[in-house]
């Protein structure tokens, strides 16, 4: 596949970029899973971080997966609870943005597309990454969970994206890491790319329009197309 090719025609009247937040833009996840490991720990049970990249972050299983396949005698809304306030300070602290992303944001902004970002996280978090990373400015939109009612892969945060911006989601691409993201893009009715990474390398991303190693190879392929427009 001719990877510079199939992400100019992506990008072909497209309006909007609409990016996912944590693994595409920020390096959060390992946060998740540690806010989450600690309060589970609490309980007597560990997590197992492979199994967590797939069932939670990539599937979608969340708190309730886990606690369904392990039978555990726990309240998801307790564990959330008790997870997020650990989380918001990770945020503060802790998470960084990815080496490309940055790049990879302005070089969007400079082309003239509108961009959003479309997150399972909560948006005062996504804001206070963004705000410490200096590109609050960037986004016309910033989408959390706490701003809908049925989290991804329901396209509901997609769709709520699309109309802050008043860009059809026809008119719009998705950057997303996730099987349950992409599946939330594409019933949205928007074309995706998956961003790979050493964590969800090999899982099943057949319903993406385009999948890249990493954020590395997104930048060279967008360098190129833009740069000969």
């Amino acid at each position: 596949m001719d990877r510079k090719r199939t992400l100019s025609e992506l990008l072909e009247n497209k309006k909007a970029v609409i990016f996912d937040f944590d693994n595409i833009l920020v390096d959060s996840e390992p946060y998740h899973f540690e806010a989450y490991n600690i309060v589970f720990s609490k309980r007597g049970h560990t997590l197992d971080r492979d199994e967590y990249w797939l069932e939670w972050t990539s599937k979608g299983g969340g708190a309730e997966g886990e606690i369904a396949r392990y039978a555990l005698p726990m309240d998801p809304d307790d564990i959330r609870s008790e997870k997020d306030p650990i989380y918001s300070e990770f945020c503060r602290t802790n998470i960084t943005m990815f080496p490309d992303a940055k790049e990879i944001v302005e070089a969007f902004r400079r082309a003239g597309y509108t961009l959003a970002i479309a997150s399972g996280s909560y948006e005062r978090d996504i804001r206070t990454i963004i705000a410490k990373n200096r590109i609050e400015n960037y986004f016309n939109a910033v989408v959390g969970k706490d701003g809908i009612q049925r989290t991804k892969p329901h396209p509901e945060t997609f769709l709520k994206a699309c109309s802050l911006i008043e860009i059809p989601p026809s008119d719009c691409l998705a950057i997303e890491d996730a099987e349950k993201g992409v599946r939330a893009a594409k019933e949205a009715g928007m074309d995706v790319i998956v961003i790979e990474t050493e964590l969800t390398r090999g899982f099943d991303f057949s319903g993406a329009d385009l999948v890249l190693p990493d954020l590395g190879g997104l930048r060279a392929s967008l360098d190129k197309i833009l740069s000969d427009s």
